[in-house]
């Protein structure tokens, strides 16, 4: 998910060109590992050996799976973006003034299923990123 992320971003950012076909490849990679994909990979006992789980996962399971599917609406919203622009990354999928996100990481936010389609991908793709960013740092192990 980290490497599409990447690949997303470096659109967003100009560092490569826009393919509409890799934006929709790498939005679907992180829509299918997302939602009850990502939360059956932590089923069960998670702080097995090796692993940067958090016994938080267990305990907070609720939060966890709302993190997991929040990631899937959002990367739908980007597949569906890049659906809806094939050939350029135009101004449509680019944060509009007002669209700043307000609160850091771990801030409260509004409803992604509500809000997701309304917006446009940039946005989506840095709330994605949000919800990445929480994710890890409520349930991941820091490494030494």
């Amino acid at each position: 998910m980290a490497a599409a992320a990447k690949s997303i971003s470096g659109m967003f950012k100009g560092t490569s060109a826009y393919d509409g076909k890799a934006f929709k490849g790498a939005a679907e990679t992180i829509r299918s590992h997302s939602g009850t994909n990502l939360s059956s990979l932590f089923e069960g006992p998670v702080t097995a050996a090796g692993s940067k789980a958090s016994a938080n996962i267990e305990a907070e399971r609720q939060k966890f799976e709302k993190l997991a599917a929040e990631l899937g609406v959002y990367a739908s919203t980007l597949s569906a973006a890049a659906d809806r622009s094939p050939d350029v990354l135009g101004p449509e999928m680019r944060m509009r003034p007002g669209d700043a996100m307000m609160g850091g990481p771990l801030a409260k936010k509004s409803s992604a299923e509500q809000d997701a389609t309304s917006m446009p991908a940039e946005h989506a793709f840095h709330l994605m990123l949000q919800t990445c960013t929480s994710c890890h740092a409520k349930f991941r192990v820091e490494s030494e």
